[in-house]
């Protein structure tokens, strides 16, 4: 059994690294397989670009026949592909805020151009910018043609009414159909949520017939990586459909070679969900996107955005976008038909998310370990609320989840040390049944249950911990509550805590403690004399593999293992200068308690063979 887990974990010692290995390798093959197809994509354009005229005039009239030639016309589009709008001449951006954020509306479409955020705990605004360099205004309106296909619509708007924290965009056409946007942000918390953008679009029929109005999409704006060294799943546009939530990242678009050839994708431009949904959401690591409303929303487009050339002419890498669809129906004549949404562009804060009802909250991802990772962040919040520091908040929560379990990993050290006891009878054992190995592990659980030896309660502690770990990790990874949260040395908990670089190479000071406390706690440990020399030098590896692992993870994570570690060589060395323990084996016990009366041994005659 013992040379099957030995087996076992050289394979899976062996795997994780290959994958590590290969995930850091795919992930410049990803990048640069991108840059090249940009690079063609950019030729083609610049081949094929037909010349556009920027000129504003009979802008607002052509406008008009568009529209409508979009809902009655079959159109010639070649596939399903939101174009690039044309920043026109007459332009014109509108700026509104609240203590929270900076919203830049533009008149092209009456849409949202970008939305900066001004609460940081730097005091100065945040580096993220959303959708910055972003294919469409976010919220911006596309129109469904007969061939299946999207096509931009990005007319210039009239602004109708402007208050500071209201804008109306207003669009007639020649034919009869008026539109009319409205946005509208908080100035008093207690309104509603800060970072909420309130948002209508009225079709409004003017003309004397009814008109049968095709699907409408909206633009959920473009979500870009944080850093570059930002994990392609971080980076996704997901819905929720009433029941679950699913999530779609970007490497779907960007294609890969998978692991070992298995899950190998090539790269697609554009991905479509045919689904119902009740929200939809675009984001990365720390911010989300989540547009709602109360009426049901069909069909996603997924696709992913270039990034902008830099100085260098070198290119960043790609973020993603995605546009949802509503059905309009048919207006009556003299009629409107009004869609409204409720647009958050935010941080991932768990509490502010689940305020706004609906699940919500599950942009967070925290995977099939949920319940345990929105049990640990409300219990740290509710530490928080009374130590105002995120790391002492994670320091006091790692020292009560250690004192919780604290009976049972004192049991299974003691049990260890009990194990150790026995390594004189084991090493007989061994010697005496070399050549007889089913003999020698009947021989073996003989020897354990006699001086009552488990020898799987060692394990029992881990396996128990294993998913707080698990939540922690999915919880503390994505907590924009982290962001910007500094910690002794740490200036941001949410991120690597880099020091310098020694030959590009980031000093990570953090987890290079991990890694030490993790040696010392493993030497401290009792060596079980079931375990072959094989076994155990893979345990030596153990704070190796953990401290390439964790290398380049936040702080937080890396911090509760830290004084995780700590706290377990406490226990251990408290352990280890307690009084041992007399092994008494139970078949002697039982001798003793099998004499009789007046302390003679009870004999029974025996019966003699015939």
């Amino acid at each position: 059994m013992d040379k099957k887990n030995t087996i076992l974990g050289i394979i899976c010692i062996a795997a994780g690294i290959g994958f590590m290995y290969k995930q850091t390798n795919d992930l410049k093959n990803q990048q640069l397989q991108q840059q090249q197809q940009e690079a063609a994509a950019l030729e083609r354009a610049r081949v094929e670009a037909p010349v556009v005229d920027s000129s504003a005039t009979n802008a607002g009239a052509a406008a008009g026949d568009d529209i409508l030639d979009l809902l009655t016309q079959p159109q010639e589009v070649a596939a399903v592909v939101v174009a690039q709008p044309t920043r026109a001449a007459a332009e014109q951006v509108v700026t509104l805020s609240n203590d929270f954020i900076e919203v830049d509306f533009t008149t092209l479409g009456g849409a949202i151009r970008t939305v900066e955020f001004l609460q940081t705990k730097t005091g100065q605004r945040d580096d993220y910018i959303f959708n910055i360099d972003g294919r469409l205004p976010a919220l911006s309106l596309s129109l469904a043609d007969r061939d299946g296909g999207m096509q931009e619509f990005d007319k210039p708007y009239t602004i109708e009414q402007q208050s500071a924290d209201s804008i109306t965009f207003v669009f007639n056409s020649g034919d009869g159909l008026a539109l009319r946007r409205t946005y509208s942000l908080a100035q008093d918390r207690s309104e509603q949520d800060p970072y909420i953008i309130r948002h209508s679009t009225t079709f409004n029929n003017q003309a004397a017939i009814p008109q049968a109005l095709s699907t409408i999409y909206l633009n959920l704006g473009t979500s870009r990586p944080i850093t570059e060294k930002q994990l392609p799943s971080f980076l996704n546009v997901g819905y929720f459909d009433g029941e679950d939530a699913e999530f779609i990242a970007i490497n779907k678009l960007t294609g890969g070679k998978g692991f070992l050839g298995i899950g190998a994708s090539a790269p697609v431009e554009q991905l479509e969900q045919s689904v119902r949904f009740e929200w939809a959401s675009v984001k990365n690591q720390f911010f989300a996107a989540v547009l709602s409303s109360e009426t049901m929303g069909r069909d996603l487009f997924i696709y992913s955005v270039e990034a902008s050339e830099a100085e260098d002419g070198t290119r960043g890498r790609p973020g993603i976008s995605g546009s949802v669809g509503y059905d309009l129906g048919t207006v009556p004549a003299g009629s409107a038909k009004t869609l409204d949404f409720d647009f958050y562009v935010g941080p991932k804060e768990f509490k502010r998310l689940q305020a706004l009802g609906n699940q919500q909250d599950e942009v967070m991802q925290f995977g099939f370990l949920s319940f345990i990772s929105k049990l640990l962040l409300s219990f740290m919040y509710a530490i928080h609320a009374v130590v105002p520091s995120w790391g002492w908040s994670i320091v006091i929560m790692t020292i009560c989840i250690k004192t919780l379990f604290w009976p049972l990993s004192a049991k299974a050290s003691r049990s260890q040390k009990r194990m150790a006891k026995i390594q004189g009878p084991m090493a007989e054992l061994k010697e005496k049944y070399k050549d007889n190995p089913q003999k020698l592990q009947q021989e073996t659980l003989k020897v354990f249950k006699e001086h009552q030896v488990n020898p799987v309660a060692g394990c029992l502690p881990m396996l128990v911990q294993m998913p707080i770990f698990l939540g922690l990790f999915y919880m503390l990874r994505s907590a924009s509550e982290l962001r910007h949260e500094s910690f002794l040395w740490v200036s941001d908990l949410s991120m690597p805590d880099t020091l310098t670089y020694i030959a590009g190479f980031p000093v990570n000071i953090l987890p290079l403690i991990m890694g030490l406390t993790m040696f010392f706690q493993m030497r401290m440990m009792p060596v079980s004399p079931t375990a072959d020399p094989a076994q155990q030098k893979i345990f030596k590896f153990l704070p190796f593999i953990f401290l390439v692992f964790l290398y380049n993870f936040s702080s937080g994570l890396v911090l509760y293992w830290t004084v995780q570690n700590l706290l377990t060589i406490l226990q251990q060395k408290i352990i280890n200068n307690s009084p041992d323990e007399e092994l008494k084996p139970v078949v002697a016990a039982k001798a003793a308690t099998s004499t009789g009366k007046g302390g003679s041994p009870s004999t029974k005659p025996r019966k003699k063979n015939k």
